[in-house]
């Protein structure tokens, strides 16, 4: 009876240690926004450029992904994003 509680209990720790979690992955992102000359017209203007891009980053993701965006507002007055 104790070699079959033995075996039993190995089984169960056995299979507890090849456990795997899968979760959603998370996607993290770092902007910085600020003031530029851009020139979409073809005439140079002041515009907003995230990490120095205009028309800012591209994010590519899949349903279900987590989006993480660390924004960073260099701005002189309040920024607001919105999807």
């Amino acid at each position: 009876m104790a070699v079959l509680m033995l075996t039993l209990f190995l089984c169960l720790m056995t299979g507890s240690v090849f456990v795997v979690e899968g979760g959603d992955l998370t996607i993290f992102f770092t902007w910085n926004v600020t003031y530029g000359v851009i020139s979409p017209l073809g005439v140079p203007q002041q515009g907003i450029l995230i990490n120095g891009e205009f028309s800012g980053p591209n994010i590519n993701s899949t349903t279900n992904n987590n989006v993480v965006v660390n924004v960073f507002n260099n701005l002189d007055e309040p920024f607001l994003i919105t999807w």
